[in-house]
Parts: C-alpha cells; sequence; structure tokens
C-alpha cells in the first residue's frame, strides 16, 4: 500500500463512504443521508498502516478539512489539496508539488471516484453495537464484491448519535492493513480563507502532470 494512497485512504471515513442506494439495511440509508446532508467537516487523525509482507508499521498524525469534493489534508511531511479541479501533493522532504487534475488523481483514490463505484465494489456483512471511548458506536463490516475494489475488507465505527464515522480499519489483498481514528470531530465547521487552493513555497520543485490544453 503506498504512503500516498493509504493517506487519501483517510478521506474514505470523513465521506458517505457506502453510497448505499443499491442496500436495503436502514443503517446504510441512514449513514449516506446523513454524510449528504453535511456541508463539511474538520477533525484530526492518527493513521497506522502496515504491509503484508513485513512485520513494520507507519504512524502518521494530521488534520483534515472537507467540503463536498474539495478537501486539504495536512501532516508533518505531506500536504494534499483539491479543489475539485486540481490537486497538489506538496512533499516537504522531496521539496517537490505534484500538480494533476482532480479526475487524474483520483485513480489512486479520492471521494469521488469511491464515492460513484462504492455500491459496486462493497457488500455489508454484519453489524453490531459496540462502545469506543465510552461513546457508542455501530459496527459496519463490509468485504469486497469484486476483484475492483481497493479493499479485501473493511471495518467502519459509526457513532451512534450523530451517525458519524470515527474509525476505519481496512486491508488490502496482499494482507497490508490501514487503520484511520479520527478524533476532535466538527461538523459544518466554519471556513476561513481559501483552503482548498495551494500557494506552492519559494525554492520548490512543481512537477506539473496535467495534460496541455
Amino acid at each position: 500500500m503506498s504512503r500516498r494512497a493509504a493517506l487519501l485512504g483517510l478521506l474514505l471515513c470523513m465521506m458517505p463512504v457506502l453510497s448505499a442506494g443499491a442496500q436495503d439495511d436502514s443503517s446504510l440509508q441512514a449513514l449516506q443521508s446523513r454524510y449528504g446532508a453535511l456541508e463539511g467537516l474538520r477533525a484530526t487523525f492518527t493513521q497506522v498502516s502496515a504491509t503484508g509482507f513485513a512485520d513494520d508499521s507507519t504512524r502518521v498524525e494530521g488534520t483534515v478539512l472537507l467540503a463536498g469534493n474539495q478537501y486539504r489534508v495536512e501532516t508533518p511531511t505531506q500536504t494534499v489539496v483539491t479543489d475539485g479541479a486540481t490537486t497538489w501533493i506538496y512533499s516537504r522532504a522531496d521539496s517537490q508539488v505534484v500538480v494533476n487534475t482532480a479526475e487524474a488523481e483520483a485513480s489512486t483514490l479520492t471521494p469521488q471516484t469511491f464515492l460513484t463505484t462504492a455500491a459496486a465494489k462493497y457488500d455489508l456483512t454484519s453489524t453490531r453495537s459496540a462502545s469506543r471511548n465510552d461513546v457508542p458506536h455501530e459496527v459496519l463490516a463490509l468485504t469486497a464484491a469484486n476483484s475492483s475494489a481497493r479493499f479485501e475488507e473493511a471495518t467502519l465505527w459509526v457513532r451512534r448519535s450523530d451517525r458519524i464515522v470515527t474509525r476505519l480499519r481496512a486491508a488490502d489483498q496482499n494482507g497490508s492493513t490501514l487503520d484511520l481514528r479520527l478524533r476532535s470531530i466538527r461538523i459544518d465547521p466554519r471556513i476561513n480563507g481559501d483552503p482548498f487552493s495551494f500557494s506552492v513555497p519559494e525554492n520548490v520543485e512543481v512537477v506539473d502532470l496535467r495534460p496541455a490544453n
């Protein structure tokens, strides 16, 4: 699982990831309706990713701001921003910004591409009640419906009080895992300035992958 895919995987748990129009389960419908009504979401997160080939893991902390198909994810080493048309991926260690169209960058993993295909790619296999941080949750287990799914299986922790996903754990066919936990979640936050555009810092290499007009 690449670091870019893992980082962008964070956005799955902030969106109506199930896009569950094809499902009949009431909890899926409630989750879809809830996220469809949101104007935005801000949170901090902890992400732990591990490969299926070695006994090691990578832990990353950061923040995310999301509004529709626009988002900004910041970690100590990377910033990912999209305004819905253009995506910027800034790596501080490499002093490099990769610029691409949002649609092209979606070939890795973004909310937009996941949302349009999730209902056809994943099945809800079970639900159960649980407590997370002493808060009642529903836990939804998903499995891949076909080979085009990014993950073989995934588990979502949905806060019962407001139908917000606070944790996502997923595993791909190679045994790599991604565990994302949200905290300090703010629903429909006030958004100041223009956080969904990116100003390239001085002395940073720009790799522009957008097709020429």
